[in-house]
């Protein structure tokens, strides 16, 4: 077996070369010049492959810095070429980091008449061995779209009972934060207006407009200021539901009741339309009744004093002595009255035909951010649960059909529609649990239950609430066929199944099941980063 030599060492490597290069030869002398011109070509090479790999990895760096100080020029609110290149420049070299030798050439961050910003730099790479290996400068591009699209965005929040407290006034931090989130954003669009947003609380109504007077209501005319044209006074479509029993004992104008009634105002809630118009945005038109918009009005209920216990909405005297109770709360011809001033027994309700109608209304599509903000201080928790009928108004508030038709219309290029959904609890259609109380539910944006305007006449809580989600998923549904993008809040929940609001989202990542309503602010800042989204190509 061959002996491994040594290698020599470098005063020996030149005696070698000496030898050589004088004509003397030897063993070792030919082991020495054939290592020392190995050295003499590898040295360059092995150089100019670390070289190469440094080269590759400032090219990855430069281009991670660019993409972060492109994306902060984007978000940025810089509206001139000059203030989104300083910015990017800066930007830019906070996040560079470059090795010893090299040096930032240029960069250069443009503002396109698309509304995209667009950037390049160049470095100059030190290197180990730049004179045995000149390199070429290194360059990267990149490019942001500014976020173009026009929103209109509906907050549909949940404002019922069970909201009272921490809950409430976590959730008007939250969604004052979404709004200020959002309006920032919209700063950099060059539209003149990138970003309405309409308020829909709800609870077992809507109330889509403030306190509206009636002193002034004609009601031969059916009509008075402010009363909106897609109004029934008289509920004609509720009078044909169920076993064609209206609340009334005849086709009554609410309205006039209520001028009656000393012009007691209506508070501006309104019922849910006849099935299916209840989970659609169709226009309301004259001569289908079904279509209109019935005003919410709770009928006086049978008095105590009569031997009927157990109303809670008890205001007038029934001005009848029938012995039915049905008789009793039918009967129109009472309403001549100032309604008694107090509290509904066991709900809570004020007292008369707007009980549970002190939500605060609703804002339609508004820029005006300051206003909005203002309408979310301003809510109040009142009532049971009806997700649908919240839903549907905040679907009215992006249509671009009436009773609003404030939405831009459907496939309008650049334009994106958004409801937010966020409830705190299953839909739920009370029972005052009394056995003498015959309506055998609260008065609500339904109605009665026996009014048939859920589809049944009676049944237990359970099967209330399932004809209710029934309703919701078929309406969540409806509002994505139209490509509207749905997110769904679920606070504390504890009973129940997610299901229905999971399904209703447009997508899994769009759902949010919050635990701790603490975490209410992170969830909506969550929804508002995913709604502001930059791409960045190369």
């Amino acid at each position: 077996m061959p002996v491994k030599k040594p290698p020599l060492p470098p005063a020996r490597l030149r005696v070698c070369l000496q030898e050589f290069l004088s004509g003397q030869r030897s063993e070792h002398g030919a082991v020495a010049v054939i290592f020392a011109l190995s050295m003499v070509v590898m040295t360059p090479l092995v150089l100019g492959v670390v070289d190469s790999y440094q080269n590759t990895l400032q090219r990855t760096q430069l281009q991670d810095a660019l993409d972060a100080a492109t994306l902060a020029a984007a978000r940025s609110t810089a509206m001139t070429e000059r203030d989104i290149d300083l910015i990017g420049d800066a930007a830019l070299r906070a996040n560079l980091v470059l090795p010893t030798g090299s040096a930032l050439v240029r960069s250069d961050f443009t503002l396109t008449p698309a509304n995209k910003v667009m950037a390049s730099a160049e470095v100059t790479p030190g290197g180990i061995a730049p004179g045995l290996w000149p390199h070429q400068n290194l360059t990267a591009n990149a490019d942001v779209g500014r976020s173009v699209d026009r929103l209109e965005v509906a907050l549909v929040l949940d404002n019922t009972g069970s909201m009272a407290g921490k809950k409430i006034s976590t959730l008007k931090v939250a969604a004052k934060n979404l709004i200020d989130t959002l309006e920032a954003a919209s700063l950099r669009s060059t539209e003149p207006t990138p970003l309405r947003i309409s308020l829909v609380p709800f609870s077992m109504t809507v109330r889509v407009q403030g306190t509206t007077q009636t002193i002034a209501y004609d009601p031969v005319s059916h009509s008075g200021p402010d009363i909106p044209a897609w109004i029934d006074p008289e509920g004609v479509a509720h009078a044909r539901l169920g076993v064609g029993l209206d609340i009334f004992d005849r086709q009554t104008d609410r309205f006039a009741l209520l001028k009656q009634m000393n012009n007691t105002p209506w508070e501006g809630c309104v019922e849910a339309r006849p099935r299916p118009y209840d989970i659609q945005d169709t226009a309301p038109v004259h001569g289908s009744p079904d279509t209109l918009f019935t005003p919410f009005f709770w009928p006086d209920e049978p008095d105590s004093a009569a031997g009927f216990y157990g109303y809670p909405n008890d205001y007038l005297p029934d001005g009848t002595n029938a012995s039915s109770w049905l008789i009793r709360e039918q009967n129109s011809g009472k309403y001549v009255s100032s309604p008694a001033v107090g509290f509904q027994a066991g709900s809570g309700y004020q007292l008369g035909p707007n009980g549970g109608c002190s939500l605060q209304p609703m804002i339609r599509l508004t820029p005006a951010f300051v206003d909005l903000k203002s309408a979310i201080d301003g809510m109040v928790a009142v009532g049971d649960t009806n997700i649908p009928l919240g839903l549907m108004w905040g679907w009215h508030s992006l249509s671009p059909n009436a009773p609003l038709a404030d939405g831009s219309a459907y496939g309008t290029e650049g334009v994106r529609k958004i409801i937010i959904l966020m409830t705190d609890g299953e839909n739920t259609m009370g029972d005052p649990g009394s056995g003498a109380e015959q309506n055998r539910s609260y008065y609500s944006g339904l109605g009665y239950i026996w009014q048939g305007l859920l589809g049944i006449f009676g049944g237990s809580p359970t099967t209330r609430t399932q004809a209710m989600n029934s309703r919701l998923s078929t309406l969540c549904q409806n509002i994505k066929a139209r490509d509207i993008t749905l997110y769904t809040v679920r606070v504390e929940v504890k009973t129940g199944a997610s299901a229905v609001l999971q399904a209703c989202a447009s997508s899994g990542d769009k759902y949010f099941d919050v635990q701790d309503v603490s975490q209410l602010n992170a969830a909506f800042a969550a929804i508002a980063g995913s709604i502001d989204t930059l791409h960045i190509s190369h």
